[in-house]
Order: C-alpha cells, then sequence, then structure tokens
C-alpha cells in the first residue's frame, strides 16, 4: 500500500504538483479534430485542473486557450470565433491561438497595451483524427507519439471518450490489470465463462483449447517507456499463454489483442481533468485493413471498451460525454442478471469498469491490502512516482518523450515454458 502523502503524489494533477508537472511534459489529447469546425463553435475543456476552451479559427490552425479573459475574466466560451482568433464578446479584446492579444478595440489607437498582454494558450497539433495539445515547458515541444492508432488511414480506427467521475489513476489502474478479467466481466456458470470462451477462440489459432485459469500467473518487466504486464497461463506441450499489456508513461494503456486469427487492437489513453475526474479515451484499431461494418457497429453500441450512450448534451466541459449509466441509477444495473448469470450486473465492459472504479470514491490508497495479483499496479505507480520524483528533484526528462518509443503493441503468445515472454514481445510486438 501507499502512504498518504504517495496517494496525494500520484493523484493531485493541478499546475505545480508533482504529478501534474510530469505529466505537462507530454502530448495531451484534448477533443476529435471533427468536433472543431473551422469558424464553429467554442468548446470547454478542463485538463489537468485548468479550465481552457478549445477552438479551430476560419483558416483552420487550432487553437487552446485559458477559457477567461485577461482583461476582465470573462469567459471566452462565449467569444466570437474570428480571423485570425477569438474575441471576447465583453470589450471586444482578441487572442490568435498562440495567446498573443491581436486587438484592444476598446483602447485609444495610440495606445500599445495590446504589445504587453499575451493570454494563456498551448500549442496543439492534429495526429490519428485527434487535436493534441503540449502543456510542458519544453520549446519546441518534443514531436507527437508515434501511437499506431494515430497512423493508419481512418477507416481502421475507431476513437471515442467518456467522462468518468473518479481520479484518473482509479480508471488506469483498473486498464492494467488482468487478475480482474474474469470476475467483472465474467458470468456465474463457468461452462460458459466468457474469459473460458475468450480464451478457447484466442488459442484457437495456436491449436489448443485454453485452460480457464482466474488467478493467472503475473509478472511485470520494465522497458524504457513503461512497463510490460504478463499474465500467464498453461497451455499443451510444455507451453504457456502469455497475454501481454502495455503500459506507457504516464497515461497509455494497451489490453492484449482481441481474440481470433484478425484481431481489432485496443487503446486507452487516461487522461486527468482534475483531481477527481478523467476522460477515458478509447481506441480500437486494425493495423491492416479498414474496420468491418459490423465491428464499428458493435463499438458504436457501446461492445468492448468503448462506452457510447450519453447523457443530454450541457455547454460545460464534457457536458457531450457523460455516460447514462452513472452512480446515481446504479448504473442501470440489472440484478436479476447479477443474481442468476452474470458475476456483475451492470451491463457492457466498459460501463462495469467505470462503475466498479466510480464505485471506490475518494480511494485511499494507504487503507487498501495488496496481493501478489496486484504487482502490475504496484509497479505502475512505482513508475510514475520515480518519474516525477526524478523530474522534480534531479530534473531527469521522463521517459517516453521519444516519438519512436511508441511504436509498440500488446500481444498474445504461445511460448514454450523455458522461453523468455520478454524477448518475445520485444521481438514480435513493434510496430516499426
Amino acid at each position: 500500500m501507499l502512504t498518504a502523502d504517495e496517494n496525494a503524489q500520484l493523484t493531485r494533477v493541478g499546475p505545480g504538483t508533482l504529478m501534474g508537472d510530469l505529466m505537462r511534459q507530454y502530448w495531451i489529447p484534448v477533443v476529435l479534430s471533427s468536433e472543431l469546425p473551422a469558424g464553429g463553435r467554442v468548446k470547454r475543456v478542463r485538463i489537468l485542473g485548468e479550465d481552457l476552451v478549445a477552438f479551430r479559427a476560419p483558416s483552420g490552425r487550432v487553437g487552446l486557450l485559458g477559457e477567461f479573459c485577461s482583461h476582465r475574466r470573462a469567459s471566452l466560451y462565449f467569444g466570437r470565433n474570428e480571423e485570425p482568433g477569438l474575441r471576447c464578446v465583453y470589450h471586444g479584446w482578441q487572442y490568435e491561438p498562440g495567446g498573443r492579444c491581436i486587438d484592444m478595440p476598446n483602447e485609444r489607437p495610440e495606445s500599445s497595451f495590446q504589445d504587453k498582454v499575451t493570454h494563456p494558450a498551448y500549442p496543439c497539433a492534429e495526429g490519428g483524427g485527434v487535436v493534441w495539445a503540449y502543456m510542458g515547458p519544453a520549446s519546441p515541444p518534443p514531436g507527437l507519439p508515434d501511437l499506431e492508432w494515430t497512423e493508419v488511414p481512418e477507416d481502421q480506427r475507431f476513437v471515442s471518450k467518456f467522462w468518468q467521475d473518479c481520479n484518473y489513476l482509479q480508471a488506469l489502474e483498473g486498464g492494467v490489470d488482468p487478475a480482474h478479467i474474469s470476475f467483472l466481466h465474467g458470468i456465474l456458470d463457468a461452462r460458459d465463462d466468457g474469459l473460458r470462451r475468450a480464451l478457447d477462440q484466442a488459442a484457437a489459432g495456436f491449436g489448443f483449447a485454453a485452460q480457464l485459469e482466474r488467478a493467472p500467473h503475473i509478472e511485470v518487466a520494465d522497458t524504457e517507456t513503461g512497463l510490460l504486464i504478463g499474465a500467464r497461463r498453461e497451455a499443451p506441450a510444455g507451453q504457456y499463454y502469455w497475454r501481454v499489456t502495455r503500459y506507457l508513461v504516464p497515461f497509455h494503456s494497451m489490453p492484449p489483442p482481441e481474440v481470433g486469427s484478425d484481431p481489432v487492437i485496443h487503446s486507452h489513453v487516461w487522461i486527468p481533468i482534475d483531481d477527481d475526474h478523467l476522460v477515458n479515451w478509447c481506441i480500437s484499431y486494425h493495423p491492416t485493413r479498414a474496420l468491418t461494418a459490423d465491428e464499428v457497429a458493435q463499438f458504436r453500441a457501446g461492445s468492448s471498451i468503448h462506452v457510447m450512450d450519453y447523457a443530454p448534451e450541457t455547454s460545460e466541459a464534457y457536458g457531450d460525454i457523460r455516460p447514462i449509466q452513472s452512480r446515481a441509477n446504479d448504473y442501470l444495473a440489472d440484478w436479476e442478471a447479477q443474481r442468476i448469470r452474470k458475476f456483475f450486473g451492470v451491463p457492457g465492459v466498459g460501463s462495469q469498469d467505470k462503475a466498479i472504479t466510480e464505485s471506490q470514491g475518494n480511494y485511499d490508497r494507504s487503507l487498501e491490502r495488496l496481493g501478489r495479483a496486484d504487482i502490475g499496479i504496484i509497479r505502475v505507480r512505482k513508475c510514475l512516482l520515480d518519474a516525477a520524483i526524478a523530474l522534480r528533484t534531479r530534473r531527469v526528462p521522463p521517459p517516453a518523450l521519444d516519438p519512436a518509443g511508441y511504436r509498440v503493441r500488446p500481444a498474445a503468445l504461445l511460448l514454450p515454458k523455458e522461453a523468455s515472454w520478454v524477448d518475445a514481445v520485444l521481438k514480435t510486438a513493434a510496430t516499426g
């Protein structure tokens, strides 16, 4: 378990905090590119405790500005999206996407005051159909991460996101935890267990039927960019079946591949809104082919990691991606199904994860009791703390700043028992 101080260091993300400073070293997804039409409406966002507005000027340039005007703190959410920048409707001050004040129509023509005002702004770039922002000190910023899903054609990826009512770390820890799968997402009849079916289908490509092990042996290995978290199960003929999750510092994770001979690959980006909420970015993609209409329809319907049944839209930050399933309605749990068929009655895998991590409330990790199955979570926490402390105390550059370090995949492998699973993953799960 962590101390109360370590828990606070890991979960507080505002400006000047240990973890906030670490996360500001990396490119952060803000909105889908499609959400910002040229000259269109401004969107409120909140990232790492900062209230911001995103917009696309009529010329097509994207901007991310502090929400409140530098003049009298009026909200730029109501700003006029003009060329070449956003204009406050209170007194007409206008800011170009880089934050420079370019017009002060309420000042006399001879005034030079506008030359002295620079509004909070962050550089933006686009990749994979997503607008990314860099909120750190480096100038110029590092390159955008070479994540495979950002580089495939548009018809080969599906990207969604949803708001979660919990700290980013609670959600991330669920995403790298291979021990919860057969419980939270399982069903009661072991003869028809969801994980057994999934493992059998996945293993069919290897020519065997996997034996369900509810408590797989878990190992963790360091990489230059984060961790490999391997869950090992028995397989025939002196072999092991390894399912390997990727964790990339500080907020990317990639669960093991989908089942079948032509798997879709999934990924998450766990972005803190503030100390108590996050945006869960969910990506499904195929490296070499277009997603089928059936696959896309299933994702839109909320299958797999996606949650897309949203409550009525509001103009608040992320008011358009707040799921209908919430604590207030028990996440639409089917209690009869939980009694007789399912281990957990909430419908949808992504919604099950959301419900159970939100149920932890304001999670005090100093009160938990961790076992051997939690080694991946323990190592993720250590990874984050070590990187943040090294940056703060010794100015050591954090890991995974090199764009090429993101050219990786998760893995599902059948290996001889004496083989090194780490070597096999590093050899077979790179993308370029």
